[in-house]
Formats: structure tokens, C-alpha cells, sequence
């Protein structure tokens, strides 16, 4: 495979029958006076060709759907790549102008990144993972024994509803002490409890309805070291 775009003879606009080599996987900067032949080497020669040679690649029917291009004024172009342009003045005329969008390689990325990618904490750095109840008590229960915890799940105060009619309708569930306060937020604690491995049954059910009634969220505070910060 070569490793750059050979040009022979490129007569587009007002170049000259200039050859040229162009180095493939390089930043090349296209410069000169007004009307030397940037836009006519870079735009209506290098991309014209890519661009056209790559819809010629599809099938007829795809291809009356794409925008047509010129072949432009040149004996020959090699090793050339398909081509995507962007100048100042040219604004993307519709979804499918870059070779990610014509080949729809962009819906099967969009699918790719939301199915394989790792997802980060933008506030933390840690990577996100998707936890269960059973997750979560074994990675309680790898700390060292004895640890008392409290199993918490937020609830928010729906507009339509005051504070005190959800703490109403929590503690005919079975809820009645609650952790903290706000005007729209409550802290409802499932239970109480000590880390042992005898416990873990009582543990996963207390995680299970918190994700449950949390809407998928679950707090886990340390009752010691509140104990000995008091």
C-alpha cells in the first residue's frame, strides 16, 4: 500500500498541470497568495477525488441518495483515501455528510461506547459500575467484622405532596425513622445493623428494599465512626 497521494497532471481552476506528493497519516499545511491554487488543490482536486471515488463504492441505489461530485481536472490521482472536508464558509448540509454518517459506522459506535465503554464518575475519577444488593454485601462484608451500619434510600418529596404526608405513607410501609431532612428530600433508614457474615441475609434484604423504594439509590453510613465523632 503506498504511503502517500501521488497527483499527475492536476489542472483544476487555475493550477498549472503541477505533480505533487502527499505524504498519508501527516499534517500538511496547503499555503500561498490569493489564487495561487489552494482551494483547487486541496478542495476541488484531493477531496473531489477521494470524496467521489468513495461514493462510487456504494451500490447504485445508495448512491442517489449521496451528493454527486465532479471528477475533477487531473491525469491521474494514487493512493487516495476517502475524504471528509470542512472549510469556513461550507456548513453541513445534511446528516449524512462524513464518511462516519454515510456508512451509518456512527449509530453502531453510538452502540458500541454505551455497551463496552467504561463510564466515569466526573466528580471522583472512579469507574461506575453496576452494582445488586448481592454485589454490594459482599463488598460490606469484605471489610473487617463487627462494624455496625445503617441502610439508607432517598426519597424525593414530589411537588403535589407536603413533607410530612410522605413520612405519612413511609411509616405505613413499615418506615418511621428517618435520617435527615429537607424541604424535598428525605433519608429514610431500612434498618440497622452489624457487619457479620451470620448477617448477611438480613443485609441483602435491607439493600434490596432500599434499591427498591430508592428508585435504585442506596446510602450505607457507619454508625461507629458517627459514634466516635460524638
Amino acid at each position: 500500500m503506498t504511503d502517500c497521494i501521488a497527483i499527475h497532471g492536476a489542472r483544476q481552476n487555475n493550477l498549472r498541470n503541477i505533480d505533487l506528493e502527499l505524504p498519508l497519516g501527516q499534517m500538511i499545511v496547503v499555503t500561498g497568495v490569493s489564487g495561487s491554487g489552494k482551494s483547487s488543490l486541496a478542495f476541488d482536486t484531493v477531496f473531489a477525488e477521494g470524496q467521489r471515488r468513495y461514493v462510487e463504492t456504494f451500490s447504485p441505489y445508495a448512491r442517489q441518495f449521496l451528493d454527486r461530485m465532479d471528477k475533477p481536472q487531473v491525469d491521474r490521482i494514487d493512493g487516495i483515501p476517502p475524504a471528509i472536508a470542512i472549510d469556513q464558509t461550507n456548513p453541513v448540509r445534511t446528516s449524512r455528510s462524513t464518511v462516519g454518517t454515510m456508512t451509518e459506522l456512527n449509530d453502531h459506535l453510538k452502540l458500541l461506547y454505551a455497551r463496552c465503554a467504561t463510564l466515569y464518575c466526573p466528580g471522583c475519577g472512579v469507574p461506575i459500575r453496576e452494582d445488586s444488593a448481592d454485589s454490594i454485601a459482599t463488598q460490606l462484608l469484605s471489610d473487617p467484622p463487627g462494624e455496625r451500619i445503617m441502610v439508607v434510600f432517598p426519597v424525593t418529596v414530589p411537588d403535589n405532596f407536603e413533607r410530612d404526608e410522605i413520612e405519612q405513607l413511609l411509616a405505613a410501609q413499615g418506615y418511621t425513622r428517618i435520617h435527615k431532612r429537607s424541604k424535598k428530600k428525605l433519608e429514610v433508614v431500612a434498618d440497622r445493623l452489624r457487619l457479620a457474615a451470620d448477617n448477611r441475609a438480613r443485609l441483602t434484604e435491607a439493600l434490596e428494599a432500599a434499591l427498591r423504594h430508592g428508585n435504585g439509590h442506596v446510602l450505607v453510613y457507619p454508625l461507629d465512626e458517627q459514634r466516635r465523632a460524638g
